[in-house]
């Protein structure tokens, strides 16, 4: 979807979304996303990350994502602390877990 614009009535809502929120704002996220009917989504306040999913038309806080259910809530931690380092053996890293995860 990069590089168009985004028509809610034509394009799905995406599965996931994942937002950094390092300044509080006014804006009622999580009713936004209710109306986009997103299913899933995570929120990092820069010290805990939070995943919350769709249940019964509002959104219910989760200790694993049910987009990734495998993947447990530290290793996303690991990951974001590993990119603070490098933001590509970060990545490595977390791409050789799932590997190893799904052998």
């Amino acid at each position: 979807m990069s590089g168009r614009n985004v028509d809610l009535e034509a394009d799905s809502a995406p599965d996931l979304i994942v937002e950094v929120d390092i300044i509080n704002t006014d804006i009622d996220n999580n009713r936004l996303y209710a109306n986009m009917n997103v299913p899933e989504f995570w929120r990092f306040d820069g010290r805990v990350l939070r995943i919350y999913q769709m249940q019964n038309q509002q959104y219910v806080e989760a200790e694993t994502s049910p987009t990734f259910p495998t993947v447990p809530k530290e290793w996303l931690y690991d990951f974001l602390a590993n990119c603070r380092q490098d933001e590509l053996d970060a990545e490595d890293n977390l791409s050789d877990r799932l590997h190893q995860d799904l052998a």
